[in-house]
């Protein structure tokens, strides 16, 4: 049972290094295919292989669209334009002059067409290279030439079956996911929290408390959930999908700034009685059950426990302390803010479906 539990803690220690496994899984997906190319390869001679291997990685690296029509076409494209140049660079490779004037009109080209929706594309930069390692090949026999283009051929065929057919995104699913993790993060988030508040004495610092090292998780899932808003609110839900994203920024806001509130009153040496604390920390009992209860389906409706929490017999308790410190003053109510806003973006998620 440890041992599942311990296989079963893997994919979220991934997550943690990388939301939506966007690069880790890419990364894998290049090596297999790399090595896969190497392997078709494996009776030809060195630098076919290599040829091949650098064309087939080459190619991995420069789709940049999110739905699958997008990258089928791009993927089309690209390994087209990757073979004619490779062509072109084995043509003019022979004629100096003509292949510096090549390689300087490729070079203009491939950094204007970046403004169409390439500017992080790594595929300009590749069909230059490509163009330029065909110039400089050490072969001199037609022999030697179709070699390496069937090196070529295969690392393109490789590159394009790889990226459209092995662990496709969905991206559905990842949002999802990330939304889920986000809501369960916030829950630990507050249940540490109130550990905190509950305990007598704390030795570490607010900074390496494990609720205030959740702040950077939880920034990553939602950059990670915001460049997915592009791909999966190109449906009829794209509403929905932004209200969710404004609801989960929302509460994440509100994480900092409670975090922010405690922080600022152990700098100031404000010490919360009892009282608080156990009012402070029943609040933050509260809301993380209601997150722990929040689940994000497939077609993006969020279900869920729906509670107003209450926080009078704290007001009550703040009211009755002398407090003249601006700033403390200030914490204190940043503190209040913070719990208004997670009581209004809880239930506002659960009630998306419902128009509210």
């Amino acid at each position: 049972m440890q041992e599942f539990y311990r296989f079963k803690q893997i994919p979220i220690l991934l997550w943690n290094i990388d939301p939506g496994y966007f690069y880790l899984k890419h990364a894998v997906k290049t090596i297999f295919a790399i090595l896969t190319t190497l392997v078709l390869l494996n009776q030809e001679a060195f630098l076919t292989k290599v040829i091949g291997g650098l064309v087939c990685g080459f190619s991995m690296q420069g789709i940049v669209a999110k739905s699958y029509t997008g990258r089928l076409i791009q993927v089309t494209l690209f390994n087209t334009i990757y073979f004619g140049l490779f062509l072109l660079g084995l043509y003019v490779r022979d004629f100096s002059n003509l292949k510096s004037i090549v390689l300087i009109f490729l070079g203009f080209g491939v950094n204007y067409i970046r403004r169409f929706d390439l500017q992080t594309s790594l595929a300009p930069m590749m069909m230059w290279i490509l163009c330029f390692l065909a110039t400089i090949l050490p072969v001199n026999t037609n022999h030697a030439i179709a070699l390496h283009l069937h090196g070529v051929v295969v690392g393109l065929l490789v590159s394009a079956l790889t990226l459209l057919l092995v662990f496709p995104e969905n991206y559905t699913r990842l949002f999802v996911y990330n939304s889920n993790r986000l809501f369960h993060l916030l829950a630990l988030g507050m249940l540490d929290i109130e550990r905190y508040l509950l305990s007598r004495s704390s030795i570490r610092p607010l900074e390496e408390k494990k609720f205030s090292q959740l702040k950077n998780h939880l920034s990553q899932l939602l950059d990670t959930n915001h460049v997915l808003e592009q791909t999966v609110s190109a449906n009829k839900q794209q509403n929905k999908i932004n209200n969710i994203l404004t609801h989960q920024h929302a509460l994440i806001h509100a994480y900092v700034l409670m975090i922010e509130a405690y922080r600022i009153l152990k700098i100031h040496g404000y010490h919360l009685s009892n009282t608080v604390r156990s009012d402070l920390g029943s609040i933050n009992k509260q809301f993380s059950e209601l997150l722990v209860s929040l689940k994000m389906h497939r077609d993006y409706s969020i279900s869920g426990t729906t509670k107003h929490i209450l926080f009078d017999d704290l007001t009550g308790e703040l009211n009755h302390q002398q407090l003249s410190e601006p700033t403390i003053i200030m914490a204190l109510l940043n503190l209040k803010l913070s719990f208004n806003l997670f009581n209004q973006h809880i239930i506002q998620l659960v009630r998306l479906d419902d128009g509210i």
